[in-house]
């Protein structure tokens, strides 16, 4: 019984993850699998309670409640309140859209960055405007589908699924099939869909893909294993688009918004190199890609190595600039091709960086 116990345990680490990085999704697809956990502790009589106690709720419980209780100082630390999440004030603090059809649009608060007005008035608002009506929320539960498809799925892995007659009677995945339906419905209700919020069923995915392998390996043609033949080149495809897969994932990587990652990783090390603590103002040009963020920062932010901030001109950012005033403060145009770091002069404009040596001259000097 030691597997029985260990397989519980692993199970509540899973959840435990779930919590952290999805906590909606994980949490839909945690409540079919819990309804049918329940359903067979009380269908097994035969089993003593003790063991039940001591093989499945103790080390489920266990796992649960350490994850529960990091959670909740995190959350304390975070909000003041350990059943408040840092999302939840994120939402209430600058959100005028919805997360989820039916609830209602909230009045405008005061932005004070173009970067966060543009993404909640001009990304978000219009998105929930589409899908009020029912023929717009139909259009965006397909555009989900799709996107699932194409991001997890795609073309040579369809083939299994016209299988999904004989998949969907097979009683041993029964419960994945309903666990992702349900998770699949209740990612429906949520507006905004990006591919990876819906990684938690991502097990379901494969599982029906294999399932679909299995079914079709069976398969013959006038006598002939037809079915072989195809889960085989299937598999050998798979293993082929490896390197063309990885050679895609380096082009995306030059659009602005993964590009921005790589570059602000670039600046961040410079900073880091460097002695003392820093401060950097980040300038956005008109038009700038909203996802594509440079700001954002450690939770303890008066003792980071690196501050973020966006620049918002001399006169605002004196306020700023006077309580961080013992670290060295830099200015990076971020929408730059290579954006680079230049000394912040409030009304001189950026002094270009010198280089390491002269740098260090100046420094001692000054000193």
């Amino acid at each position: 019984m030691k597997w029985f116990r260990s397989w519980f345990r692993v199970m509540g680490v899973g959840l435990a993850i779930l919590a952290n990085s999805r906590p909606y999704e994980g949490l839909v697809l945690s409540l079919p699998i819990a309804m049918f956990l329940l359903i067979w502790m009380l269908k097994n009589n035969n089993l003593p309670q003790a063991i039940l106690l001591r093989q499945v709720i103790l080390p489920l419980g266990i796992a649960l409640a350490i994850a529960a209780g990091g959670m909740s100082y995190y959350f304390w630390r975070v909000t003041g309140s350990p059943f408040r999440m840092p999302y939840q004030v994120n939402r209430a603090t600058y959100a005028v859209a919805p997360y989820f059809f039916g609830q209602k649009v909230k009045s405008q608060p005061i932005y004070h960055h173009a970067a966060i007005q543009d993404f909640y008035l001009d990304v978000e608002y219009p998105q929930y405007l589409q899908t009020r009506t029912p023929y717009g929320f139909l259009l965006e539960t397909l555009r989900k589908l799709g996107v699932i498809w194409l991001f997890y799925v795609g073309p040579l892995l369809t083939i299994p699924l016209f299988t999904l007659p004989w998949i969907l009677r097979d009683r041993r995945i029964r419960l994945l099939l309903i666990a992702g339906a349900v998770a699949f419905a209740g990612s429906a209700l949520v507006i905004y869909f990006m591919a990876h919020y819906i990684a938690p069923i991502t097990c379901v995915i494969v599982a029906v893909v294999i399932q679909g392998l299995r079914h079709l390996r069976v398969w013959r043609w006038q006598g002939k294993p037809s079915g072989l033949f195809l889960t085989r080149a299937i598999v050998l495809i798979c293993v082929l688009m490896m390197p063309f897969q990885a050679w895609q994932l380096a082009a995306e990587a030059k659009t602005q918004k993964l590009n921005m990652a790589h570059q602000r990783a670039r600046v961040l090390a410079e900073l880091c190199a460097m002695p003392g603590q820093q401060l950097v103002l980040v300038r956005y040009k008109p038009g700038h890609e909203v996802r594509a963020e440079w700001v954002y920062n450690d939770a303890d932010i008066d003792n980071a190595k690196v501050v973020w901030a966006r620049d918002m001109g001399s006169a605002e950012n004196e306020d700023l600039v006077r309580y961080f005033s013992s670290r060295k403060i830099w200015l990076v145009e971020a929408d730059d091709p290579v954006p680079r770091l230049s000394e912040y002069a409030p009304n001189r404009g950026p002094i270009p960086q010198q280089s390491a040596a002269r740098q260090s001259a100046i420094n001692n000097v000054v000193k």
